[in-house]
C-alpha cells in the first residue's frame, strides 16, 4: 500500500508540474500573441539552478526563491536583449528567435550540468511520510 500512495502523491505533483508549465505558455501567449518554444527549456534551467544551490548546501526555500530571483533576471535578459529588438518583425521572425533560444537554452544547459538525470531533494522528507501515513490510515478505513 505505501508503493500506491508514494505513486498517487507522485503523480498529483507531476501534474501539478505539468499544469504549472501549461497555465505558464496560456498566460505568456495571452500576453505576447507569440508561443515560447524554450519555455520547457527555460524552465529546466531554472530547476537545475535550484538544484545547483541546494547542492551547494542553501538550504531549500533559501535556494527556491534565489532561483526566483535569477530565472526572473535571466527572463528579463532575455526579453531586453532578444525579443525586444524583433518586437516588430513578422511572426516567422519570433518562431525563429524562440527556436533558437530552445536549441542553445537545452544544449547549454546539458553541457553546464550534464545530461544525466539528477535526484531533486524535498522540502522535508519527515512531510512526505506524513502524508503516506495519512494515506494509508484513510485507505485503510475505507468501507470495504
Amino acid at each position: 500500500m505505501d508503493g500506491l500512495a508514494h505513486q498517487v502523491i507522485a503523480g498529483i505533483a507531476t501534474g501539478g508540474i505539468y499544469a504549472s508549465v501549461a497555465l505558464a505558455l496560456v498566460m505568456i501567449y495571452q500576453a505576447t500573441h507569440h508561443v515560447n518554444f524554450a519555455q520547457g527549456e527555460m524552465a529546466t534551467l531554472s530547476t537545475f539552478i535550484a538544484w545547483s544551490m541546494v547542492q551547494a548546501g542553501m538550504p531549500y526555500w533559501v535556494a527556491f526563491f534565489g532561483t526566483v530571483v535569477v530565472s526572473f533576471v535571466i527572463g528579463v535578459l532575455v526579453e531586453r536583449i532578444l525579443l525586444r529588438p524583433v518586437q516588430n518583425a513578422p511572426v516567422l521572425t519570433h518562431v525563429g528567435v524562440f527556436i533558437g533560444l530552445l536549441l542553445i537554452v537545452g544544449n547549454l544547459t546539458g553541457w553546464v550540468f550534464g545530461y544525466t538525470t539528477k535526484v531533486f531533494p524535498t522540502p522535508s522528507v519527515r512531510r512526505s511520510r506524513s502524508w503516506a501515513g495519512w494515506f494509508r490510515r484513510m485507505s485503510s478505513a475505507a468501507p470495504r
